[in-house]
Parts: structure tokens; C-alpha cells; sequence
């Protein structure tokens, strides 16, 4: 891989991550809008932190689709050729990542209000 082939490949991922946080925000503010209208519930500043850190870690999560690709080019010498499967990493894990949230969510107003 190239230099020119390793720009590209960083390109094509940053280019989709605020398709991935779209999503994924649409997910959480999904859960939170049912669960928010179906309880009563006080809100506090603890809460919109833990929002930032998901936040935080579900980018770095996204990540891993372009270190994975830049592990098979560095030390495997581009043998498992992850680069054809780089749509559906991006499908998957999006889905599972907007699951997850969407799941989380549900889960914390659960056992926080129930």
C-alpha cells in the first residue's frame, strides 16, 4: 500500500463517520425520547456526561475499521485483503452500534427508574 492508497483509505472512513453519528445520536435520542415520556424522570448533569463519554467511545469504536484495515496492510502485508470488506464493517457495526445504544438506554431507565 501506498502512501497515496493509505490517504485514501483514511478518506473513505472519515467520510462516513458523521453518517455512523447521525445514526447512532438518532438511536439514543430514540430511546431517550421513550423512555423520557413514558416516566418521570429528574435529569441531571451526570446524565449529559455519560451522553459525551458514549459519544466519545462509539468514535472510537468507528475507529477500528481503519486500524484493522492498516493492521492487515502494516504486519500482515495486506494478506487478508480487509479492504473488500469494508462496506459491510461499516453496515454491521453500524447497526450493532445504534442496537447497543438504543439497547443501553432502555436498560439504564429500567433499572434506574423501575
Amino acid at each position: 500500500m501506498t502512501l497515496e492508497q493509505l490517504k485514501s483509505n483514511i478518506k473513505w472512513w472519515e467520510s462516513k463517520r458523521w453518517v455512523y453519528n447521525i445514526l447512532v445520536g438518532l438511536s439514543g435520542g430514540l430511546g431517550l425520547f421513550k423512555m423520557l415520556t413514558a416516566t418521570t424522570y429528574d435529569w441531571s448533569y451526570c446524565d449529559t456526561l455519560v451522553i459525551i463519554i458514549w459519544g466519545i467511545g462509539a468514535n472510537l469504536f468507528y475507529s477500528l475499521g481503519t486500524l484493522l484495515e492498516l493492521f492487515d496492510w502494516y504486519y500482515l502485508n495486506n494478506r487478508l485483503r480487509l479492504q473488500r470488506f469494508r462496506e459491510l464493517f461499516l453496515v454491521l457495526g453500524t447497526a450493532f452500534s445504534c442496537l447497543y445504544t438504543y439497547g443501553s438506554v432502555l436498560i439504564y431507565f429500567i433499572s434506574s427508574v423501575f
